[in-house]
């Protein structure tokens, strides 16, 4: 997009955004490190408002960041991806969603650096228990994770995989049940112990 064009569509989202500038400027710290993950600049307003623009799920991760009360006033001007929710008590920094139509994020917590992709589901078990997410950890297209599991650091956790195991830190896992399929970067087929 030529220069000029994305300045003038900046310029107007961006009057609708002063409510969210102004949220965005009170709590920069804790949305410049998710920001950093969107690949469009390392923070600042003007990136602010780029991603918040392009990326509806990251408006989603900003209301949820600004919390319930402080972002049902502004929600309206610019509605989030209306398919992914988020019951989380905490979400570490450097947060980045992808694409996450159709995704239910109901963990007890989740680390920093979190990557996640469309169709995830991390839920509860019959007991009411949910997963516990490590730092570092990528949940590809489809995967779902449920019940009291720890999911370690430094984990990716493939496409359509299904986990209802602890995973260990430094794994892949895929599968239907999931295994450990590379471990510390080596090749390996494990089953998950239960």
């Amino acid at each position: 997009m030529n220069p000029y064009a994305q300045f003038a569509i900046l310029t107007a989202s961006s009057i609708r955004m002063l409510p969210h500038i102004a949220l965005y400027l009170c709590n920069r710290k804790k949305i410049d490190s998710d920001l950093r993950q969107y690949g469009e600049g390392d923070g600042g307003v003007v990136t602010f408002i780029k991603v918040c623009t392009r990326q509806r799920v990251f408006r989603n991760l900003f209301y949820y960041r600004m919390g319930e009360y402080k972002s049902v006033f502004i929600k309206w001007l610019m509605p989030g991806e209306r398919t992914l929710n988020i019951w989380c008590p905490s979400i570490g920094e450097g947060c980045h969603f992808e694409h996450n139509y159709a995704t239910y994020l109901n963990a007890e917590s989740i680390g920093k650096n979190f990557y996640c992709l469309q169709l995830v589901t991390l839920g509860n078990d019959k007991d009411g228990k949910r997963p516990s997410i490590g730092d570092d950890v990528k949940i590809f297209t489809g995967a779902t994770v449920f019940g009291g599991v720890k999911i370690g650091n430094h984990v990716t956790i493939g496409a359509g995989a299904v986990v209802n195991s602890d995973v260990p830190d430094g794994c892949t896992v895929a599968g239907n049940p999931a295994r450990i399929i590379k471990r510390n970067g080596e090749a390996v087929d494990i089953p998950l112990e239960k």
